[in-house]
C-alpha cells in the first residue's frame, strides 16, 4: 500500500492506545506498552523510545522491520533523538541523506531512509520516540501529531511511575504504624484510583460545577492524609501521593462523623470563621464529602477547596458530590471484590486440576492390580486347585496390598488436603526397631538391592511411630526406585542437641534443582521419569507426616549423592 493512501488512525485506537499507556506503572510498562502500539497507530516500518541518561542517549527499546541501535548510546549532541530533546521540539527528516543533522555512518547499515523524533514532556525532556520509513517520506499533520500525542501521554505517565517508585521507596524507609498494625501500602492505593477511568472527570466536573481551584480525592486513615487524585489548576501544589498533617485536615474530623463538610465562605461562617484548617491554608470555601466502602468502611473524602468565596452549600452540588463519592466508593468495593473472586477462581482452577489429575492417575494405577486379580481369578476357577495355586494366590494378595496401599496414600491425601492435616496417635517406644522393621521388609521387597542401616537413637522417643515408619518406608521406595542400582541405599537415624535427624541417601542422577521445589507436591510422579509407579503421594505424604511432627524434611542432590534429610525438635509439643 502507498504510504499517502493509507488511512488515518481511527480516533478510538489512539484513544484506547493513550488509555494503555496512562494505566502503566512502571518505566518498563510504559517503554513497552509504546513499543507495541505506535508502529501501528503511525503505520510506520519502525519506532524506537529513547531514554535521556545525563549527556547520553539510551536506545531502550525498538519495534521494526531490521535492526536499529537497541541497547546502545549516544552522545545527544550527535543523534536526532538527542537534538530533538535539546531543541525541544519535534524533528522530521523527509531524506535522511539530505539532513546534516543525521549522523550518516549510524544510518547506513539500517532501512530506515526518513523518519520523525518526537521530545517526550516537551518543557524539561526526559525521553523521545522516533519513527522511521524505509523510503523518502514526509509524514502527513496527522502522523506527526500521533507521534505528538502517544510523547505526551508517555511524559504523564512516566511522571507517575517515578513518583509511584518514589513512594514505594519513601514507604519501605518509614516507620511503622504506632498500633503496630500492618502498614497500608499507599503507593498501591494511588495505582487503584489512577486505574478508575471516571475519577478524572469527575474531579474535572466538580471544578467546572463548583468554580473552585483545587479537588482531589484523598485516602483518610485515622493517622494520615494521602492525595491519591488531584486536579490542582489553582497551584495549591499537592501531587499524587504528597501528604497534609491529618490534624491540619478537616478531613480527620469527617472520619469520625461522616459527615459532609461545606461552607461557601469561611469569614461569614459561624461554625467555620475560627477553625483553624482554613486559616493554615488560606480557604474560603470549602466542600468535603465521605467515601463509605460497601462494608461500612471509611475510606477517604471527595473534597474542593478554594482561597475565594463560592456557592457550593447548595442541594445541587451537595447531590452531585454525595453521587460522585459512591461513584468513588463502589469502584474501590468492585476492584475488591474483583481481587476476591480472582483469588477463588484460582483457588477453584488448583482444585479442578487436582481433582484431575487424581481421577486420572489413581484409574491408571488401580487398572493394572485389578487386571491381575481377575487374571488370577480367572485361572483358579478355570483350572482349579494346582500346584501353581499357591503362587497364583500369592501373586493375587500383592495385588490387593498394592491396591490398599493406594487407598491408604488417598486417604492421607484427603486428610492432608481437606481436613487439616495428617493426626498423630504419639507413643514412647523404640524408634530404632521401628526404622529397622521398615528396612527389614524393604530388604526383603527388592532383594537385589543393597539397604545399610545405622540408627544411634535412646530406648524411647515419643512420636508417632507407625507415621514415621510410613515416612521413612516413603522415602526409602523413593531413593530405590529413583536411585542408582549399583549403589547402595543408605537410611541414618541420630538424636543430637534436642533433635531428632532421619536422612536417606542414594546414588545416581542428580535432581534438577528446578525439580526439588515440586518433589512434595501430590502427584509428582518421578520428574517424568520412565517407568515411575504409583500416584506420586509417597513424598507429599511424608512431607505432611513431617509438618504433623513440627519437623520438615531438606533435600540436597548433587553429582555423587541424593539425600532426603527429616528433621524435629522431640522437646516441642506435638501436633495431635
Amino acid at each position: 500500500m502507498d504510504q499517502r493512501s493509507r488511512p488515518f488512525t481511527p480516533l478510538a485506537s489512539l484513544t484506547k492506545a493513550l488509555a494503555r499507556i496512562s494505566r502503566a506503572r512502571t518505566r518498563d510498562e510504559v517503554v513497552e506498552t509504546i513499543r507495541t502500539s505506535a508502529r501501528s497507530l503511525i503505520g510506520c516500518q519502525g519506532i524506537s523510545i529513547i531514554l535521556k541518561e545525563g549527556s547520553l542517549c539510551h536506545y531502550v527499546e525498538e519495534d521494526a522491520i531490521g535492526p536499529l541501535w537497541k541497547g546502545q548510546k549516544f552522545p545527544a549532541s550527535t543523534c536526532i533523538s538527542g537534538w530533538s530533546m535539546i531543541n525541544r521540539k519535534t524533528a522530521v527528516v523527509p531524506d535522511i541523506a539530505q539532513d546534516e543533522r543525521i549522523p550518516q555512518e549510524l544510518y547506513g547499515g539500517t532501512f530506515v531512509r526518513s523518519l520523525a523524533m518526537a521530545p517526550v514532556r516537551v518543557d524539561a525532556p526526559v525521553a523521545a520516540i522516533g519513527a522511521y520509513w524505509s523510503q523518502p517520506y514526509a509524514p502527513d499533520l496527522w502522523e506527526v501529531e500521533t507521534l505528538e500525542a502517544l510523547a505526551e501521554a508517555a511524559a504523564a505517565a512516566l511522571e507517575n511511575a517515578d513518583l509511584i517508585a518514589e513512594l514505594k521507596v519513601r514507604q519501605a524507609h518509614s516507620r511503622p504504624p504506632e498500633d503496630g498494625a500492618a502498614a497500608e501500602d499507599f503507593a498501591e492505593t494511588i495505582e487503584k484510583l489512577a486505574g478508575i477511568a471516571a475519577v478524572p472527570t469527575i474531579l474535572d466536573v466538580v471544578l467546572r460545577m463548583t468554580g473552585m481551584g483545587f479537588a482531589a480525592v484523598a485516602r483518610v486513615t485515622h493517622s494520615r492524609w494521602v492525595a491519591c487524585q488531584v486536579l490542582d489548576p489553582l497551584g495549591f501544589g499537592l501531587k499524587p501521593g504528597d501528604e497534609l498533617p491529618i490534624e491540619s485536615t478537616l478531613c480527620n474530623e469527617i472520619r469520625s462523623h461522616r459527615q459532609t463538610v461545606v461552607f461557601d465562605d469561611a469569614a461569614e461562617d459561624a461554625q467555620y470563621c475560627d477553625h483553624h484548617t482554613p486559616r493554615i491554608y488560606g480557604l474560603r470555601s470549602y466542600i468535603s464529602e465521605p467515601i463509605i466502602l460497601a462494608g461500612g468502611q471509611f475510606w477517604g473524602t471527595l473534597c474542593a477547596i478554594d482561597p475565594n468565596p463560592a456557592k457550593v452549600n447548595n442541594p445541587e452540588v451537595l447531590g452531585a458530590f454525595k453521587l460522585f463519592a459512591e461513584l468513588i466508593a463502589h469502584h474501590l468495593d468492585a476492584e475488591a471484590s474483583l481481587r476476591s473472586t480472582n483469588a477463588l477462581l484460582e483457588r477453584e482452577r488448583e482444585l479442578a486440576e487436582l481433582r484431575e489429575q487424581f481421577i486420572a492417575v489413581l484409574g491408571h494405577d488401580l487398572r493394572n492390580p485389578i487386571a491381575a486379580l481377575d487374571a488370577g481369578t480367572d485361572r483358579l476357577l478355570k483350572e482349579g486347585w494346582t500346584k501353581r495355586s499357591p503362587l497364583v494366590l500369592k501373586l493375587m494378595k500383592s495385588s490387593i496390598s498394592r491396591m490398599t496401599g493406594l487407598v491408604e496414600n488417598v486417604m492421607d491425601l484427603a486428610r492432608a488436603r481437606m481436613g487439616g492435616g495428617i493426626t498423630l496417635a504419639v507413643t514412647a517406644d523404640d524408634l530404632g526397631a521401628t526404622l529397622q522393621h521398615v528396612v527389614d521388609e524393604m530388604r526383603m521387597a527388592h532383594p537385589g538391592r543393597e539397604i545399610s542401616a545405622a540408627f544411634d537413637l535412646p530406648a524411647t522417643v515419643a512420636a508417632d511411630h507407625l507415621r514415621l515408619a510410613q515416612m521413612a518406608s516413603n522415602l526409602l521406595s523413593n531413593a530405590i526406585i529413583h536411585g542408582s542400582d549399583r549403589m547402595p541405599v543408605r537410611i541414618a537415624g541420630v538424636l543430637a542437641a534436642g533433635g531428632l535427624t532421619i536422612r536417606v541417601v542414594n546414588g545416581g542422577r542428580p535432581i534438577p534443582p528446578e525439580q526439588i521445589d515440586k518433589l512434595f507436591q501430590p502427584f509428582k510422579r518421578g520428574g517424568g521419569i520412565a517407568g515411575s509407579k504409583g500416584l506420586g503421594l509417597g513424598l507429599y505424604i511424608a512431607s505432611q507426616i513431617a509438618q504433623a511432627h513440627d519437623g520438615r524434611i531438606e533435600v540436597h542432590s548433587d553429582a555423587d549423592e541424593t539425600c532426603f534429610t527429616f528433621s524435629m525438635p522431640i522437646s516441642m509439643p506435638l501436633n495431635g
